[in-house]
Parts: structure tokens; C-alpha cells; sequence
């Protein structure tokens, strides 16, 4: 199921909000309550505790978030810790909180008042996506078949590819070329000659270095950030 979290400090705003994302999903033939779910919240902290208690109750997170706001400086901060998987949407009447979010990896960002069409296409997106991972891809090493998710990125290991997996590390016996060929159109990108990195394991890029959502950080190649930085930005779309 599809489940929608919708979080406004102003109840009306929250309601009309939960009203518009429930008549877009019905004009996509999703029926309520069987192929989607939606809560609205007015603070933070109900939200928080339920995505505490619970880290997958929710597919899609629309957020209100105000960036002189106490509240909503507080629930980035919490997201941007806890690594959800959840797709993020702001919502929001100020344009400049873009860069400070920019860590959380949102899907998509809508000024007040919220444009429903600009809001169709961001649902459109992220239930494709969802659509994608529920297809479970896989990359395929000698006898072994390991879910692309999670590798969180590749090294070159002698003739060999040392993978980094969310629970361990593994040797492959392929060089990284020759996986560089088949992960390249599925969401991987070099960001030095010895790392290939899984672009959904990314949580920010810097000039000289990629820092993933795990905390580690690998090491970015001047001539690889644009084109590094380029792929990032159209995964994110």
C-alpha cells in the first residue's frame, strides 16, 4: 500500500492538502484505504514518534517545513539522521530552505499555494519508482545475485571488485570495468577511478568528496563532479 504522511502546522492547509493528493491518486484509478493510505499531522512530533516507532509506515512524506521555523528545523534534522527510505516532498513558502534540505534528498519542492498539477507529477514519479524497487533489481556476480540497493558503492580490488554492502563487504570476481558496463544505467556513477557509487546511497556531494548516507565518505575526482553531480541531480528528479 501506498502511505501518505501529511505534515502542516495549520490544520485547514494540512486537510486541503491530504483532499488534493486523495483526488489526484483516485484520477489514477488508486482506490483509498486499499491502494493508498493517508494521515495528516499539524506538529512534528506525533509524525516523529510513529516514524521512530515504525521507520517504513510511510512511502511518501509531504512536509511543511518553514525555515525560520523551530518545529520544522527540528524534523529535518531528525530525517536527515534516521536515514529513512521514505521519499520526501517540502512544502513550503520559502524558496531558500532548498539548500539547507538538500542532504534529505527530497523528490520534489512546492511553494504556497500548492499547484495541484506540479503535485500530480511528483506523485506520478515516486509511485514509478516505487513501482521500480518493488521489481527487487539485481546485479549478477559469478553464482551470486545480490540486491542493487544494497551496495552502497564498488571498489577495485586488484583484478577484482571489492562491493560494500549496507551488512558487509564482498569480493567479486569481476573487474570494476566490466560491472561499471551494466550499473551504469542502473543508478551507479564513478566518482574517482578505484569507487563506483550507488547514487541512492548519497546524501550530499562536495567538490572533493561524496558523502553517503551512511557517514562514510569517498574521495571525488576533479574531472568525474560535474558529470558525478549532473547524474545526482536527475536521480533525485
Amino acid at each position: 500500500m501506498y502511505r501518505i504522511a501529511v505534515r502542516d502546522d495549520e490544520p485547514l492547509m494540512a486537510e486541503q492538502n491530504a483532499a488534493m493528493t486523495r483526488r489526484i491518486l483516485d484520477g489514477r484509478g488508486l482506490t483509498a484505504e486499499q491502494d493508498y493510505h493517508i494521515d495528516a499531522f499539524t506538529s512534528p512530533e506525533p509524525l516523529m514518534e510513529q516514524l521512530a516507532a515504525q521507520p517504513g509506515a510511510y512511502s511518501l512524506l509531504l512536509l511543511d517545513i518553514e525555515l525560520a521555523g523551530e518545529n520544522g528545523v527540528k524534523l529535518a534534522s531528525f530525517l536527515r539522521e534516521k536515514r529513512f527510505t521514505a521519499s520526501i516532498l517540502y512544502i513550503t513558502g520559502h524558496a531558500g530552505f532548498a539548500m539547507d534540505s538538500f542532504p534529505t534528498r527530497p523528490l520534489d519542492y512546492l511553494l504556497k499555494p500548492v499547484d495541484e498539477a506540479r503535485l500530480a507529477a511528483a506523485l506520478d514519479w515516486d509511485l514509478q519508482k516505487m513501482e521500480q524497487r518493488a521489481e527487487r533489481p539485481m546485479l549478477r556476480s559469478g553464482t551470486r545475485a545480490i540486491l542493487l540497493s544494497s551496495i552502497r558503492y564498488l571498489e577495485i580490488h586488484g583484478r577484482r571488485t571489492l562491493a560494500h554492502l549496507e551488512q558487509g563487504n564482498e569480493t567479486l570476481p569481476e573487474p570494476l570495468s566490466q560491472l561499471e558496463e551494466t550499473l551504469l544505467e542502473r543508478g551507479f556513477r564513478r566518482c574517482h577511478y578505484s569507487y563506483l557509487v550507488n547514487l541512492d546511497h548519497i546524501a550530499q556531494i562536495r567538490r572533493t568528496q561524496v558523502l553517503l548516507d551512511t557517514g562514510e565518505t569517498l574521495p571525488v575526482s576533479r574531472n568525474r563532479y560535474q558529470e558525478l553531480m549532473d547524474s545526482y541531480i536527475e536521480q533525485m528528479k
